[in-house]
């Protein structure tokens, strides 16, 4: 066995078409979970704020 790097030894398993689609989807998946990052910190951020809120009434 070879010390290929892991794209080189899949190296014509995927057709160019699939490869493309499977760039596009692992580039939609990075965007998902991004988006899920900044959401969860706008939502600690707004609980923070009514928090504050509720404290100084």
């Amino acid at each position: 066995m070879t010390n290929n790097s892991p794209n080189e030894s899949l190296e014509g398993v995927l057709t160019q078409e699939q490869d493309a689609l499977l760039d596009l989807y692992l580039n939609n998946l990075d965007n998902f979970f991004e988006n899920q990052k900044n959401a969860e910190k706008i939502q600690v951020e707004i609980e923070t704020l009514h928090l504050k809120k509720i404290l100084t009434e």
